[in-house]
Formats: structure tokens, C-alpha cells, sequence
């Protein structure tokens, strides 16, 4: 074994060798994979579509890239075809290892759903940072190269901490514009500085660059975001159903224990979390399955007393809603059965193109399971959804998702528990949801 044989290599084991560059390359791979895991898992998505996404991204970005470096220096490979296949020999073009991985998405993001530029944001900065790792590789056999990775270096920074939060005016697709603007700035700056000898012959692909971010930011000014699903919680967003909570537990205290235990405080946590855990947390002595079943099967003699009631204006903006053309649904932590009952009781089941119960998805609020089942069955991606609820639970199911969350304050009490969990917009009545909805922005939690 020889180390550092030459300024490119690191060593040699017989006629194999770990060059700089195949190491940086390798790093930059899962750099890439677990800062694009990270991302979209934060956008609400499973691992595996991350997997997915990035194994579609690193193979549209090789073969795009490689095909953009060819082209380029075609007067070197047409004699010698084969080395086309060497990636060993030249290396990837990053402004059209972009492109590839834009075709390869946009297949991907259509067929599940997703929305393309969204994804693109997310991809695009991280495939600038893997671009840059690649090249430090390049550094030890060109100091020059140097001088490139630095200033490329500064411009991901600005990217990502100043440009990337969401400001009035940020449109999706706005980020990958300005990457793909910037590559094309640093093609044009070796082209005319020869700060690197690979790039420095690029000045068609540093044009098409500049054109083609100029073109994608100028699209984005006249975009206008497709209507959102909007997806509500029941109790305590669509009706009142409090004191018919409060007076379903009061019994049980009065059967089972001293209603006097029952107190404001404790009133006011059995909203939101899983009505097992609040039965086991409540009555630790007795079975909390039992207790469940006990409790429901009380709320069930309920309806015809009407101790429940629709919330100010909820049917009327419901209805405006629907004839707007909008995607209605119900995610609730109640079983399926009671809240179809309840809709019906209030004659607005028909409003609502889907209704999901505790019993159809796998982990209760605060986990996003409910909210992207429901997009899901809707055939409608959560990259433009709205959740309306009123337990900071609810919001944190839905930035979780990676959805756009609205907290219904039909309880005081509890608005600042429910602002520390930070929604997008905090309404007092349903009603102030319809000049949201005229707001020209992306529905999830980032806006963007």
C-alpha cells in the first residue's frame, strides 16, 4: 500500500487507488441522502418516498450531468465513445445534472401526487452542497479551484438561511431558480477568471442557465396556488360538543369516583389527546378499554338531548366552501361511526367528501398519520392542504404533515397553550377562514 502516491490519489492497494475526487464524490452522496431525508421527512413524507426521490435525484443528476460534460467537451469523445461511460474520465456537468434530476422528478412528483416544484426546492440546494463537497476533491490538484468553492460556498449559506424562510412574495419554484442563477453566475465567473480549468469552457451551459432561472422566476410571479384540501377536526371545530365531553367524564367521576376530582384544570385536558390515555391517566385503577366503552356507549344516548351544537356559522361557510369548489374532509380522534352520526345529526355529511375516524389510521394526534391518509384517499397530495382544529395537538399533527395549520379558537382558555404551538394562522370563528383562502400563497406549514 502506498499513501498519497500523488496529489490526486490518497492510496494505492496493486492497480487499485482512492482518488480525492472518488471520495468527496462518495461523501457527497450521503450528505445528499441524509440531508434529503431530513427534509422531506420534515415535509410530512415517509422514508420511503424519500428513498425513492433520492435514488431518482442521484440517477438523474449522473446521467444528466454526464451528458451535459460530453456535449461539452465533445471534440474530446466522439473518437473515443466509450469513454463516455468513464466517469472517471472528465466528470458531471452540475447546471445539467440539475436538469436530469428535474425530468426524473417531475415523472415521480406526477404520478404520486406532489407538487414538483416543491420538491425541486427542497433538492436544488442540496444538490448545490453535494456539488460543492465534489469539487473540494478537486482542490489538492488545483489550489485555484479553491477561490470557486469558496464563493459557491458563501451563496448556499444566503440561500439557505436568508432566501429559503418564507417571505411575502416567495412563489415554489423560486429557490431552484435562483440556484440554477447562480450556477450559471459561477460558469461565467471561471469562464472569464479561469478559476477552474474544468469550467472555465461552460459559457453555453452558464447562458442556458441564466436564461432558464430568469424564465422559471419570471413563471412563478404569474403562478397561482391551486385550492388546498382543507381537512377539519370535529369536536370543538365543526360543533360544540364540550360540555357534552365534560358531562360524558362527569359521569363517569360520579359512578366511578369523586366528581369533585374533576376539576377546571382537568376539564380542560381531556381535549386533544387520545380518550384512552386521558381514561387511563384519569382512572389508573380501572381497565381504560372498559372505560372507553362505557363512556361511548353513554355519548351515544346523547344526540336527541341536544347537548351538542354546530359552532357559529359553521354550516353556512361550509356550504360557501363547497360551492367555492373546494376538497372538504373530517379527521377526527372520534371512532368513524360517531362522527358520520353526528354530521348527519346536523344534516352536513354531504358536505364533506371524506370522513376519517380514530379507527382508519394508525397513530393518534399529534402524529400526521390521519391528515395524510385522508389526502391520500383524496388523491390529492398534502403539498397544498389545510387542517383547521382547535387543540395544540392538532396543530402539531398538522405541521407534522407539513401542512398548512389553522387553530380554531373556540375556547379562550386555551389560546395560549395552542399559539405556543405555533400555527400558521389563528382564527376566532369559522368565517374568518374565507379571506384566508384568497391569499396567493402554498398551503403547507412553510408556505412555500
Amino acid at each position: 500500500m502506498k499513501f498519497f502516491p500523488d496529489t490526486s490519489t490518497i492510496f494505492t492497494i496493486g492497480n487499485f487507488g482512492l482518488t480525492w475526487y472518488t471520495l468527496t464524490f462518495l461523501a457527497a452522496c450521503v450528505f445528499g441522502f441524509l440531508a434529503e431525508s431530513k427534509m422531506m421527512t420534515k415535509h410530512g413524507y415517509k422514508q420511503k418516498v424519500s428513498d425513492e426521490i433520492f435514488t431518482l435525484a442521484l440517477v438523474g443528476a449522473i446521467i444528466g450531468g454526464r451528458i451535459g460534460w460530453v456535449i461539452e467537451n465533445f471534440h474530446e469523445y466522439y473518437l473515443y465513445a466509450w469513454y463516455v461511460l468513464r466517469l472517471t474520465d472528465g466528470g458531471l456537468e452540475v447546471i445539467t445534472a440539475l436538469l436530469g434530476t428535474g425530468i426524473a422528478l417531475y415523472w415521480y412528483c406526477r404520478r404520486h401526487h406532489m407538487s414538483f416544484f416543491r420538491t425541486m426546492d427542497t433538492i436544488a440546494p442540496i444538490l448545490m452542497a453535494s456539488a460543492i463537497i465534489v469539487r473540494i476533491g478537486r482542490c489538492f490538484t488545483q489550489p485555484k479551484v479553491l477561490w470557486s468553492v469558496g464563493t459557491s460556498t458563501i451563496i448556499l449559506l444566503l440561500i439557505w438561511f436568508v432566501y429559503r424562510p418564507y417571505k411575502m412574495g416567495h412563489k415554489r419554484g423560486d429557490i431552484t431558480a435562483v440556484v440554477l442563477l447562480w450556477l450559471g453566475v459561477s460558469r461565467l465567473m471561471a469562464h472569464v477568471f479561469k478559476t477552474d480549468d474544468l469550467a472555465a469552457n461552460c459559457l453555453l451551459m452558464a447562458i442556458c442557465a441564466e436564461v432558464g432561472g430568469l424564465i422559471l422566476y419570471i413563471r412563478n410571479r404569474k403562478y397561482v396556488a391551486q385550492k388546498p384540501t382543507i381537512l377539519f377536526d370535529l369536536d370543538g371545530t365543526i360543533m360544540d360538543s364540550e360540555g357534552m365531553v365534560i358531562h360524558c367524564f362527569m359521569y363517569l367521576f360520579e359512578k366511578y369516583g369523586d366528581p369533585k376530582d374533576f376539576t377546571h384544570e382537568k376539564q380542560l385536558e381531556v381535549f386533544g389527546p387520545p380518550l384512552k390515555e386521558e381514561m387511563a391517566k384519569l382512572f389508573p385503577d380501572r381497565d381504560p378499554e372498559v372505560m372507553v366503552q362505557e363512556y361511548r356507549q353513554y355519548q351515544n344516548t346523547l344526540p336527541e338531548q341536544h347537548i351538542v351544537e354546530l359552532l357559529p356559522n359553521t354550516e353556512l361557510v361550509l356550504r360557501e366552501l363547497k360551492k367555492q369548489g373546494y376538497q372538504l374532509g373530517i379527521v377526527s380522534s372520534r371512532l368513524s361511526e360517531s362522527c358520520e352520526m353526528w354530521l348527519k345529526e346536523f344534516k352536513i355529511y354531504d358536505l364533506f367528501d371524506i370522513v376519517l375516524g380514530r379507527d382508519q389510521f394508525m397513530a393518534p394526534k399529534p402524529a400526521p398519520d390521519g391528515i395524510l391518509k385522508a389526502c391520500e384517499m383524496l388523491d390529492h397530495g398534502h403539498d397544498s392542504c389545510i387542517y383547521v382544529g382547535d387543540n395544540a395537538s392538532d396543530v402539531e399533527a398538522a405541521k407534522r404533515a407539513g401542512v398548512y395549520a389553522v387553530a380554531y379558537i373556540s375556547n379562550k382558555e386555551k389560546l395560549p397553550v395552542i399559539k405556543a404551538a405555533a400555527p400558521n394562522y389563528v382564527i376566532m370563528g369559522l368565517g374568518e377562514l374565507l379571506p384566508e383562502l384568497e391569499s396567493n400563497h402554498a398551503w403547507t406549514y412553510e408556505k412555500i
